[in-house]
């Protein structure tokens, strides 16, 4: 599926960086991590304490994980995707933020659901409210039918209030707008002001803990951890983590083009530790140049140093600066910081952006790299529309179709 007339500037590429999740790592374990991290914030004892004997035996389930599809689903996390924020803790925050918008608006009285979100927001407020349900044996609705009316509200508001930059390219208004239409949902739902759901904070620091919990397992997890935040003993889901194609395709495919001369990197929002499990296990993390690795550890680094010179924000993607700490592994970080983008056309015409989803062709777009779009990854044919907005130069089955490019 590449494009025919630009064939050619594959050629002069030298250096390719890859996404990691829905290009070479498949996504399915994540998604069922997310789905089983909702499960547990509203069912386990521990949080909000709801019941429903089908779902309390998958989230005590030992072994082998159970795929639910009930709080999140392909057309979620394409909503995600196509709003430029693609992250599984997103998936797991933004899910769980609607569910628990749901019993704001529902549970009486509201004058003590609202004062519980006055005080600072902990794992007693997730209790506290849950001990405001009159019936709590209930089976909470699939996402996609709750989310189906916060979708309708958000064309409305898009309606009334166009996004303030209509280049496709400018991530900020695309992931900003969904917070803030989260936000604004709450509003139209509850009347509250609070609690103000941002990717930090108490609540997404509840949601990505029990997320990596439930993800890496109990001895994974605790050997970067002194305890755990969840009752619940894991045996982790990353040892179940398989190649988004056969694995003898991506090893052949990386196989030809470090033949070919071109440098490798990797590029991702996965925590380092975590995304050499499976490169390893894989027998294709000596495909990729060891300075060009660039994984959520580099973006915290930056973020800390952002920090320390009074800038609070988030730099994960669509920003484009894992990307930058892959592509140059030497700079430090105030220097990838400081960069003027997009970068000299020379240089942008030599770098591949290999990805799956808005937030990878966002910075792609930003740093002037070249672009290729993997459809592996992507779950709907809206997000394909969107990307194509943005004229990659290559669109690809998967990863292996490189190998028509030579």
């Amino acid at each position: 599926m590449h494009r025919p007339d630009r064939k050619e500037i594959f050629h002069d590429i030298e250096t390719v960086i890859f996404d990691m999740d829905g290009v070479i790592t498949s996504e399915a374990e994540y998604w069922n991590a997310a789905d089983l991290t909702v499960l547990e914030l509203f069912y386990s004892k521990q949080f909000l304490g709801l019941e429903n004997e089908t779902l309390q035996t998958a989230l005590h389930k030992p072994g082998a994980p159970i795929t639910l599809e009930r709080f999140v689903s392909p057309r979620f996390i394409a909503m995600l995707k196509t709003s430029g924020i693609n992250t599984n803790w997103d998936l797991t925050y933004f899910s769980a933020a609607l569910y628990l918008i749901e019993f704001l608006a529902e549970i009486k009285p509201h004058d003590k659901v609202q004062a519980l979100f006055e005080s600072p927001f902990n794992i007693n407020t997730l209790h506290d409210l849950g001990k405001l349900i009159d019936k709590k044996r209930k089976l909470l609705e699939p996402i996609d039918n709750l989310n189906a009316y916060f979708v309708q509200f958000r064309k409305k508001r898009l309606a009334e209030k166009p996004l303030r930059n209509e280049n496709p390219a400018d991530h900020e208004p695309l992931a900003e707008r969904l917070v803030e239409d989260i936000n604004a949902w709450r509003y139209e739902r509850t009347g509250f002001h609070s609690p103000v759901f941002e990717r930090s904070g108490p609540f997404w620091d509840i949601c990505t803990t029990l997320f990596q919990e439930r993800y890496l397992g109990d001895s994974l997890y605790l050997k970067e951890h002194d305890a755990r935040l969840s009752d619940i003993p894991k045996d982790g889901m990353i040892q179940d983590e398989r190649p988004v194609i056969p694995g003898a395709k991506v090893i052949s495919t990386l196989a030809l083009l470090k033949e070919a001369g071109m440098r490798l990197g990797v590029a991702t929002g996965r925590p380092f530790d975590e995304i050499m499990i499976p490169l390893k296990r894989w027998g294709v993390f000596h495909f990729f140049d060891k300075g060009s690795i660039a994984t959520y550890r580099e973006i915290a680094e930056a973020e800390q140093y952002l920090c320390g010179k009074g800038i609070i924000c988030s730099i994960a993607k669509p920003h484009p600066y894992v990307y930058l700490r892959a592509i140059f592994p030497d700079k430090s970080v105030g220097e990838l910081l400081d960069m003027k983008m997009p970068l000299p056309k020379k240089t942008g015409g030599r770098i591949l952006v290999v990805g799956d989803s808005m937030s990878d062709l966002i910075a792609a777009r930003t740093l002037g790299a070249l672009a290729a779009v993997v459809l592996t990854g992507v779950k709907s044919l809206e997000a394909v529309d969107q990307m194509r907005a943005l004229d990659p130069d290559f669109i690809l089955d998967d990863i292996s179709q490189f190998e028509g490019l030579f």
